[in-house]
C-alpha cells in the first residue's frame, strides 16, 4: 500500500463572479480513515465538496487522488478524441451530402466529392478546436464519472435513486462494465452474462444484509423513508468497490436510529480501507465518526485534528459562537 495520501488537496481556489468561495484550502486524507470537513454557515465546504468530487473546477489550485490529478484524471483520452474526430467528421459529411440531395439533385460523384469536403472539414474543426482548447486551462473537462470510474465516489444530500426500481434493482444497477450493456454479449453469449448477473445479484444480497435491509429487498426505492433512502445510496457506493469515498450530509433528515445505523456501516467499510471524507452539520456525529476533521471559515482551513483538538480549539469555537 502506498504512504502518498489518498486525497491530496493543495491551495485550492474557486470564485464565483466577485465573491471567493474557497480561498487556499489544503489538507489531505489517508486510507482507511474518516475525515470531518466542517465549518460555519459559508465556509466554503460544500464548493469544496464540489471541487473535489469534480462537479465544479478549480480556479486555481490542484486535488490529487491516488497519486492523479483529477482534472487530468477527467481529461479525454485520445481514443475517446479519435472517436469525436470521426463522428465529426462523418457528421457533417452526411450533412452536406444531404442538403446537396436535397436542394440540387446532385450526381453520385458530386455527392462523393461532398462527402470527401464535408469529412475534411469536419476534421479541420475538430482539430482546430482541440488545438485552441489544448493551449487554455478549460480543456481541463469537468467529467465526474471518470473520478467514479478511477475508485472516488460520492453521494448528495437528496438521493437520487431510481423510484421505479427496487432496492435489489437499484443496487444491481450500480456496478459499472456489466457484460449484459454489450449488445453482442447480450445476443451471443448469454451464458456469460448469466453468469455475471448471478455474481453481482449475490454482492447485492450481501450489501443488502450488511445494511439491514433486507425486509426492503423488494420494495419500490420511491418507497422508502429519508433514512433507508440513504442507506441504499450508501449500498450503491458499495456495489461501485470504491477506494475513497464522499458523504454529502448522510444523516441530515435522519432519525436517530437510521442514523447509528448509517454510522455502523461507515466505522465498518472504513476498517475494511476505504477512505471517508464526510461534510455533515451534525456535530455529535462528526465528533463520534471521524478520525480526523478539517474546519472551514472564509474560504480557508482554520483549524485541522482529531475531534477532541477541535472540541478545545478557541478559534473553532469563535468562529461557531461568532465571538
Amino acid at each position: 500500500m502506498s504512504d502518498e495520501p489518498l486525497l491530496e488537496v493543495t491551495d485550492l481556489q474557486k470564485s464565483f463572479g466577485g465573491i471567493t468561495a474557497v480561498n487556499g484550502a489544503s489538507f489531505s486524507l489517508e486510507r482507511g480513515t474518516i475525515t470531518g470537513l466542517i465549518g460555519p454557515n459559508g465556509a466554503g465546504k460544500t464548493t469544496t465538496f464540489n471541487l473535489i468530487s469534480g462537479f465544479y473546477e478549480p480556479d486555481g489550485g490542484t486535488i490529487r487522488f491516488d497519486g492523479r490529478d483529477t482534472q487530468e484524471i477527467m481529461r479525454p483520452a485520445p481514443a475517446e478524441r479519435g472517436i469525436w474526430s470521426g463522428a465529426s467528421a462523418s457528421g457533417i459529411a452526411l450533412l452536406g451530402t444531404g442538403v446537396a440531395r436535397v436542394l440540387y439533385g446532385v450526381s453520385p460523384v458530386v455527392l462523393g466529392g461532398a462527402a470527401v469536403a464535408g469529412a475534411g472539414a469536419g476534421v479541420g474543426i475538430y482539430f482546430g478546436g482541440a488545438a485552441i482548447n489544448d493551449r487554455r486551462a478549460s480543456s481541463k473537462h469537468s467529467r465526474p464519472y471518470q473520478l467514479a470510474r478511477a475508485g472516488m465516489v460520492r453521494t448528495f444530500q437528496i438521493t437520487r435513486e431510481l423510484e421505479e426500481m427496487t432496492v435489489l434493482e437499484n443496487l444491481m444497477l450500480a456496478p459499472q462494465d456489466q457484460g449484459g450493456e454489450n449488445l453482442f454479449n447480450a445476443l451471443f453469449r448469454r451464458e456469460a452474462v448469466a453468469r455475471d448477473e448471478a455474481a453481482i445479484r449475490k454482492d447485492a444480497a450481501e450489501v443488502i444484509s450488511l445494511l439491514d435491509l433486507d425486509h426492503l429487498r423488494d420494495e419500490r426505492a420511491g418507497n422508502l423513508s429519508g433514512g433507508q433512502r440513504k442507506l441504499l445510496e450508501l449500498g450503491r457506493v458499495l456495489m461501485l468497490e470504491p477506494t475513497l469515498v464522499l458523504l454529502d450530509e448522510p444523516v441530515a433528515g435522519v432519525n436517530p436510529a437510521l442514523t447509528d445505523r448509517i454510522m455502523e456501516a461507515v466505522v465498518s467499510m472504513r476498517d475494511a480501507g476505504y477512505g471517508f471524507c464526510i461534510v455533515e452539520h451534525d456535530m455529535e456525529v462528526i465528533m463520534n465518526l471521524s478520525d480526523r476533521i478539517v474546519v472551514m471559515s472564509e474560504g480557508r482551513n482554520l483549524a485541522e485534528g482529531d475531534p477532541e483538538e477541535i472540541q478545545q480549539n478557541e478559534a473553532v469555537l469563535e468562529a461557531y459562537l461568532g465571538g
